[in-house]
């Protein structure tokens, strides 16, 4: 059961401190609170965000969930149990603007900052193995990017086209592939670790630098979006497995497609 003199000091420390985190300073206004028929305390708030340097991205969720740590210090200071406690946000200000609780700010130069960075640091070449009459087999495809669109949902996604200027198996071009053949290598190769992991790290360390969202479990999502292989355009594909994979390019490359 929380005291009234425990609740008290909860509210004195988010109220009469500035609460620095990573590239923000937390103020905590209007604080209210009510031990609740069962001992909890029910602490409600405003936050006031001040970022400490112009033009930065943000996550209004992020800002709800740092709250709550902050209140979970005060409850420490105490020596109240977290548990014990039910926090709400009721109205969150960034730089003196109203914030919606999911929603975010991302600056164009921010934008701009991760196509240049996927652009360049995105792999040039996207490797995988497949096996046809015993003998292991490389295909190869030549890729760029070009950064669609970057938005907050549960987090930060990044939708990436990927434009495939040649394929390759052990190094000779793959010629005249049909429609549903590049549609299942496209099926495949996009749940490549090889191409998912190092876009999305882009994005997760240029956010990281203001804001830990892991700490929030709030995530960057980066999705890779085939756009042709070749001549080809890649209008719908299903993720496909490895054995379909491997069959229809083994298929394939001796005749029999």
């Amino acid at each position: 059961m929380v005291e009234n003199s425990e609740a008290k000091g909860i509210k004195l420390y988010l109220e009469k401190l500035t609460h620095p985190i990573k590239m923000f300073n937390f103020k905590f206004t209007d604080v209210e609170y009510e031990i609740e028929y069962n001992g909890k305390l029910l602490i409600e708030y405003d936050l006031r965000i001040q970022s400490k340097q112009k033009d930065i991205p943000w996550l209004g969720e992020y800002f709800t969930c740092k709250s709550k740590h902050i209140v979970e210090d005060a409850c420490n200071i105490v020596g109240v149990s977290f548990g014990d406690v039910r926090p709400i946000v009721k109205l969150i200000y960034v730089d003196d603007f109203e914030s919606q609780r999911f929603g975010g700010y991302i600056p164009k130069w921010f934008n701009e900052k991760i196509t240049k960075n996927i652009e360049q640091i995105g792999p040039k070449q996207i490797s995988t193995n497949f096996v046809c009459g015993g003998e292991r087999k490389n295909l190869i495809l030549n890729v760029s990017y070009e950064v669609s669109d970057i938005y907050i949902d549960d987090g930060i996604t990044t939708d990436v086209s990927v434009y495939c200027s040649q394929a390759l198996i052990d190094g000779e071009p793959l010629e005249n592939i049909p429609q549903d053949l590049a549609e299942t290598i496209v099926g495949y190769v996009s749940e490549n670790d090889n191409i998912k992991f190092p876009l999305d790290d882009v994005v997760w360390s240029e956010i990281t630098k203001y804001i830990d969202l892991e700490e929030c479990e709030i995530w960057t999502h980066t999705y890779a979006y085939f756009r042709n292989i070749g001549d080809i355009q890649i209008d719908d594909f299903n993720y496909t497995g490895y054995s379909t994979f491997s069959s229809k390019l083994c298929d394939f490359i001796s005749g029999d497609y």
